[in-house]
């Protein structure tokens, strides 16, 4: 269990720098934003690239700060019998959740979207726009995204399993009191 648990805290540390580097494309994306409309209505000039590469990094935002948010249990739950059972039950429900949703779910999408990527790749696509950019890399971002938050969702299992076995301490409870 020390070795897995160790592998958790490298795969914690790994999103943790990603997220936090990642929050900082908000803000090239509104100083983008913010020149790109000056131009336009100070110059009349406009750019498809800089519009573009906006929503790029606001894609990027949500992609690779996924596996970080889900690290702090910053995902939204609606769920009013998870807040009010023990700490126990609540690590076996994300245990099991992480295993029969999360997990899979990443997977497919992974597999699915590296195939999306190859295909944009080799045909070297690009924006349809006069001046766009090539969307390649951004297509890419998206298996690297669910990878990253495939691994952080078996860190979370890993961290679940050594809490329930007495490998670590029980977390605090969580959701609604």
């Amino acid at each position: 269990m020390h070795v897995l648990l160790g592998l958790a805290k490298v795969i914690d540390s790994l999103n943790r720098r990603i997220g936090r580097a990642a929050i900082w494309l908000i803000l090239v994306c509104v100083l983008l934003s913010a020149l790109t409309a000056t131009l336009r209505y100070a110059l009349d000039w406009g750019s498809n690239a800089m519009i573009e590469a906006q929503w790029f990094m606001f894609g990027l935002v949500f992609l690779l700060c996924a596996p970080w948010t889900l690290q702090e249990r910053g995902h939204v739950r609606v769920d009013i019998l998870y807040g009010r059972l023990p700490v126990r039950w609540q690590l076996v429900i994300d245990i099991l959740g992480g295993l029969l949703f999360l997990l899979p779910v990443c997977l497919l999408i992974l597999v699915d979207a590296w195939d999306y990527f190859l295909i944009s790749f080799h045909q070297n696509e690009s924006s349809i726009n006069p001046g766009g950019l090539i969307w390649w890399p951004m297509k890419l971002a998206i298996p690297v995204a669910f990878a990253l938050l495939a691994a952080q969702g078996v860190s979370e299992v890993i961290k679940g399993i050594a809490a329930l076995t007495g490998h670590r301490p029980l977390p605090t409870r969580r959701g609604v009191h």
